[in-house]
């Protein structure tokens, strides 16, 4: 009988680790952001390379009550991926792309409202030509969006986050100067 139970305990162990490992994978979500309505005529994905970072002054643990905190930075950014990598064929950390034609440098805030199981994100994106950050900008967008999940959870952040970089990628598209430089950029 100690081995029936002992097995189960294995095989549950085990199961648990298969979870978080695939759990922990970088890959980006296949699906519709909330609020996405990219304009008729546009072609996605835009073929560039785009590197996506946070900006390095936002703080990376938001904590909301005393017992619950998130890496608020780090759901920003990932939200961010998963949005614009459905709109650029080459997205991806700053780490990871080699010479990017642009860089996006995500900043927002996050909050929840417990009572009603909503979570409200606001996002801007400032653009800037290649890696140089401290350049001028050549476009801001900015962003706000909602979801609603169960309370004090990661996922609800991380879709406000996605409904407001679905805004963003919105008005990005419509922005036909920018458009027009990342295909020209694209084409050499």
């Amino acid at each position: 009988m100690m081995r029936l139970h002992r097995r189960a305990a294995q095989a549950f162990i085990g199961f648990v680790i298969v979870l978080w490992v695939i759990g922990c994978t970088t890959s980006y979500r296949d699906w519709t952001p909330q609020g996405w309505d990219p304009p008729p005529g546009v072609a996605l994905p835009i073929a560039t390379r785009v590197a996506v970072e946070p900006d390095p002054s936002m703080p990376q643990i938001q904590m909301r009550t005393a017992w619950w905190s998130y890496p608020d930075a780090q759901l920003m950014q990932q939200a961010g991926l998963n949005v614009f990598h459905r709109l650029f064929s080459d997205a991806g950390p700053a780490s990871t792309v080699d010479r990017p034609v642009i860089t996006i440098v995500l900043k927002g805030d996050s909050s929840l409202n417990p009572t009603l199981n909503e979570y409200y994100a606001n996002a801007t994106a400032t653009v800037f030509a290649g890696s140089d950050t401290r350049a001028m900008p050549i476009a801001a967008f900015n962003g706000n969006g909602k979801a609603s999940q169960s309370n004090y959870s990661r996922s609800g952040i991380l879709e406000a986050y996605e409904a407001a970089f679905a805004q963003i990628a919105n008005n990005l598209l419509a922005d036909k100067q920018l458009l027009a430089r990342l295909r020209a950029s694209s084409a050499k």
